[in-house]
């Protein structure tokens, strides 16, 4: 309750996934999840220092596995997602940033929360691909709020492209086909 709230880290992972295209080594992505505006210890300074040192990164995609906010936590204070919204739109990637949203975002209102990111330029995913210059982006719903529909979500690859699959509960795996290269989730 005090540690884990105040805590912030940044993790790096080099991954090799099975028929990576050696034109995408080096890709990097930033995972952003879980990051409860509105908690202890998470207010919009931090949310300010977390956009700053992901940022300083310089990834190449920005994915979010979020929850965004959070509503009635002991100790917390309640941020509307429109105004953390905009401080998450200060994020850049060449190849964009993009969105799918979690149980906490479903339980304030999934539609609000997801409007709020569309206008600071955030594309929120549902249960859809992209294609990113030699590789496809696939946002899932949530498994529990928004249940996922992983063959609709495929269908517009059309290629043999890598996939990466991001989505925010990590109970949807099993039910990711090995096409996909890699599966990422938050919570």
């Amino acid at each position: 309750f005090v540690y884990e709230p105040s805590s912030f880290s940044v993790r790096r992972y080099a991954l090799a996934p099975p028929g990576w295209p050696r034109e995408l080594d080096g890709l990097k992505v930033a995972l952003l999840a879980d990051i409860h505006v509105g908690s202890p210890y998470r207010g919009l300074d931090k949310l300010r220092e977390i956009v700053r040192e992901t940022n300083a990164a310089a990834p190449d995609l920005v994915v979010f596995a979020d929850d965004y906010v959070i509503d009635s936590v002991l100790g917390g204070t309640f941020v509307a997602p429109e105004e953390l919204a905009p401080i998450l739109g200060e994020l850049g990637a060449p190849l964009g940033v993009y969105a799918v949203l979690g149980n906490h975002d479903w339980w304030l209102d999934g539609d609000r929360v997801e409007e709020a990111l569309v206008a600071a330029g955030i594309r929120v995913l549902r249960d859809e691909a992209v294609g990113l210059s030699g590789v496809w982006l696939v946002g899932l719903g949530d498994w529990e709020e928004a249940p996922p529909d992983v063959r609709k979500a495929l269908s517009a690859v059309d290629d043999t492209s890598p996939v990466l699959v991001f989505t925010h509960n990590p109970d949807v795996f099993p039910t990711v086909p090995a096409r996909v290269s890699l599966t990422l989730a938050g919570h």
